[in-house]
């Protein structure tokens, strides 16, 4: 009935004795839609002695999301009729009023506010409608809710968006007596006001009344508060003060704790075109002296990366000076790859020729491959030769890798087979060969699953992803069957998802017997290859004994092969009373998405379990009925 469109059909059933049979026949007709529908639901609510006891209670949600304006008055009705001590009635009978709005149910929500404690529905049902009226009763609502609902209450503040609101939440992030978690929703609510409406009218200056937030300890209120400062100019002065106070050279008593460092100058990296020498001369020196020695290494590489994104010839030689320090060479490195101007290539050729392991050759490297430099190969395979300098070989074959140059594919693979080399080195070299793929050196890749090494075998397994061969696929099934290293083991299934078909039937023979700490990578793997194969992979991970979380990722894989006719049969498995309610809840909304006449059948045929609502079923139904054509057209 539900599929056909057959409204008048679940009209007659909503008068049928049984309650449960008539309240799923309410509810289908709330997904309908239509005139006939909302006049068989308006009449329940406005007549419920005639339908089976209390079905008039389950009338009320379609009706709401049917917006049905007529309810309005019968809902305030029974509003105003119901105990105070039925709470779920009346969450019920406001969430209705929230969705279908008008002036009658915005004086209800504003009268309910000035009760002496207003409750959460109510609050929700104004939040949900955003009443400018609502917004002075909420004002005074809110003192009397801070006690005991302040987060809630806050939360309400933000959603209805109104810059009357600004005053209060900006004076609950400057007081003293504020917890950290209202000060954070006060923080979350100040960002849901209109950027055009920034800063609110408040008795004080916005701008340092959001101080205390920045210096916060935690970063959930400290990052959006900047982005709140950065709004303004006022606001940029204030961080660009705080990122002043806190160099090492200022006095104590005055300077801003480091973490007030790293949240200013990620928000530089963020948005770097509010900063920097064109905005402010004085924004790079001192980004300069953050990168010194004297601060702590995690504002130093804050600052390296705010500089990376500011630019400027300034920067750009405080950077290249910084690859010569070991703590930040690396933050350094990045930063040098995301200049806006063009790279300092040949500041960096420069730096590489030399002798010994110095941070400075070795973090050039890096900074050359980060910014994929082809230039640079030769000196980079040079340094591979530099056997007194283990640091920069793996620099420089990282560099290669980055680079993807195939000449270097012979020297990295000679380095993997050579066992007297140490074990991160030649894993560095499994890696580069993976992202270069060349053909030839695949029998050493192949080779190193066997090493004694779990490092140099997890990053065999990795660089076989990119060499897609039945082969290949067969000696990755055998590492993730086998090895007793577990993080080898889930690499050598995250290899064969990459490698896609070919490695299908070895997914599926891990499938049974199934090695517990490698089912999620199992299952991503088997989504992404195409084929019968596949899903038979996954119908063996249907078996009632396996955990409900299995269940539900398989359910959600089979769905996403729409049109696979073979993926009706395994997620109707999942529907049967010996599977978990959510595993059969993911398996319907799968069925839905399938678009194929099996997978139909199973959805139509299913019997919905007495003790639930069928809220799955209902969805995966509207699913099918919209794709046949028959939704939302009210008619019998």
């Amino acid at each position: 009935m539900r599929v056909a469109g057959d409204v008048e059909g679940l009209c007659k059933v909503m008068r049928s004795g049984d309650f449960r049979t008539a309240r799923m026949a309410a509810e289908l007709l709330g997904d309908i839609g239509g005139p006939v529908a909302a006049d068989a639901l308006l009449d329940c609510l406005e007549r419920p002695d005639t339908y089976p006891q209390h079905l008039d209670l389950w009338v009320i949600a379609p009706l709401a999301k049917l917006r049905e304006r007529r309810a309005v008055p019968l809902l305030l009705r029974r509003l105003r009729r119901t105990p105070s001590k039925n709470y779920g009635r009346q969450e019920t009978l406001l969430q209705a009023l929230g969705a279908l709005g008008g002036p009658e149910v915005v004086r209800e929500l504003v009268g309910r506010l000035a009760e002496p404690r207003p409750s959460k529905p109510v609050l929700d049902a104004v939040a949900a409608l955003r009443p400018a009226e609502a917004v002075p009763a909420l004002m005074a609502a809110l003192w009397a809710l801070l006690p005991w609902d302040e987060a809630h209450a806050v939360q309400v503040l933000g959603a209805m968006r109104d810059p009357r609101t600004g005053p209060a939440l900006l004076f609950l992030v400057s007081s003293e007596a504020t917890s950290p978690e209202l000060r954070r929703a006060a923080v979350r609510a100040l960002t849901e006001l209109p950027e055009a409406s920034w800063p609110p009218p408040a008795g004080w200056i916005p701008e340092i009344m959001l101080r205390r937030a920045l210096r916060d300890p935690d970063a959930e209120t400290a990052a959006p508060t900047a982005r709140l400062l950065a709004r303004t100019k006022r606001g940029r002065d204030v961080l660009r003060g705080d990122l002043m106070d806190s160099v090492p050279d200022r006095r104590a008593p005055y300077r801003a704790p480091a973490r007030v460092a790293v949240t200013v100058c990620a928000l530089v990296q963020e948005r770097p075109e509010l900063f920097g020498a064109a905005q402010d001369y004085r924004d790079v020196p001192t980004l300069i002296k953050l990168i010194g020695a004297a601060s702590v290494p995690t504002v130093r590489r804050a600052a390296a990366s705010a500089l990376g994104a500011v630019g400027g010839a300034a920067a750009t030689g405080a950077l290249l000076a910084a690859l010569g320090d070991a703590r930040i060479g690396e933050a350094a490195a990045r930063a040098v790859a995301r200049l806006p101007e063009p790279p300092p290539v040949r500041e960096l050729l420069a730096r590489l020729p030399g002798n010994g392991d110095t941070p400075q050759r070795r973090f050039s490297a890096r900074a050359l491959g980060h910014l994929t430099c082809e230039e640079a190969a030769p000196s980079l395979l040079a340094a591979l030769d530099e056997e007194d300098a283990p640091k920069l070989r793996t620099a420089a074959v990282d560099a290669l890798a980055a680079l993807r140059h195939r000449p270097a594919a012979d020297r990295l693979a000679a380095l993997v087979a050579d066992e007297e080399e140490p074990g991160t080195l030649r894993a560095r070299a499994l890696h580069a060969l993976g992202a270069i793929g060349a053909p030839d050196s695949l029998p050493v890749v192949l080779a190193a699953v066997r090493d004694a090494s779990e490092t140099v075998r997890l990053q065999a397994a990795q660089a076989l992803g990119g060499f897609p061969a039945p082969h290949t696929a067969e000696a990755l099934g055998e590492l993730a069957a086998k090895d007793t290293d577990r993080d080898v083991a889930r690499a050598a299934v995250r290899a064969l998802g990459r490698i896609g078909a070919p490695a299908a039937p070895v997914l599926a023979s891990l499938a049974q017997p199934l090695r517990p700490d490698i089912t999620d990578g199992l299952i991503a793997a088997l989504a992404r290859c195409p084929g019968p194969e596949a899903v038979a992979g996954l119908a063996q991970l249907t078996r009632p004994d396996l955990p409900e979380d299995v269940h539900v990722a398989v359910a959600e894989a089979l769905g996403s092969r729409r049109g696979a006719a073979e993926a009706a049969a395994p997620l109707a498995a999942l529907l049967s009373d010996g599977h978990y309610f959510h595993c059969r809840d993911a398996a319907l909304a799968a069925l839905a998405e399938l678009d194929t006449e099996e997978a139909d059948a199973y959805l139509l045929t299913h019997r919905v379990p007495r003790h639930l609502g069928g809220e799955s079923w209902r969805a995966a139904l509207t699913v099918v009925a919209e794709r046949r054509g028959t939704s939302a057209q009210g008619h019998g």
